[in-house]
């Protein structure tokens, strides 16, 4: 009885139920087509912002390169052949005071060192008036003026 007990016990169990032994669970159906669309939407909603992103960029570096090409011409302290003596020359005339100072190249392959950049001639030889005024003439910069138009 005992052999006929346990297996019968076992067989009602598993046919009868029981809410430690569930049946078949629900398979939840997927819309894979719309969650391929949503993806999709997601990624698309990015490329925009990005896209939006690039040209705000390019919009300002535009403006930036308009603003640049109004003022041409450049009050230069010294010129050079040799990058490296540029480049220490700047070092130098940053020390003197000159925080805007920067090297432009020249079309005959010479390195300026700028002190300022100014939107017409008349502002720039003003500024090298301001510069050597009250200046003895044996220490009055060499200065002058480079149209880089």
């Amino acid at each position: 009885m005992k052999r006929l007990l346990l297996p019968i016990l076992i067989i009602s169990l598993i046919v009868g139920g029981c809410k430690f032994f569930p049946g078949k669970k629900e398979v939840k159906k997927v819309d894979t087509m719309a969650i391929w669309q949503h993806k999709q939407d997601s990624l698309n909603k990015i490329q925009e912002a990005i896209a939006a992103k690039e040209k705000a960029i390019q919009d300002s570096l535009q403006r930036v390169q308009e603003m640049l090409a109004k003022f041409h011409f450049h009050v230069i302290i010294g010129s050079f052949k040799v990058p490296t003596n540029a480049d220490s020359w700047l070092q130098e005339v940053v020390k003197m005071g000159y925080n805007n100072a920067k090297i432009i190249d020249s079309p005959n392959g010479f390195k300026l060192v700028s002190i300022g950049a100014y939107e017409s001639y008349s502002l720039a030889f003003t500024e090298i008036n301001k510069i050597n005024e009250g200046k003895e003439e044996q220490d009055k910069l060499e200065l002058w003026i480079f149209d880089s138009k």
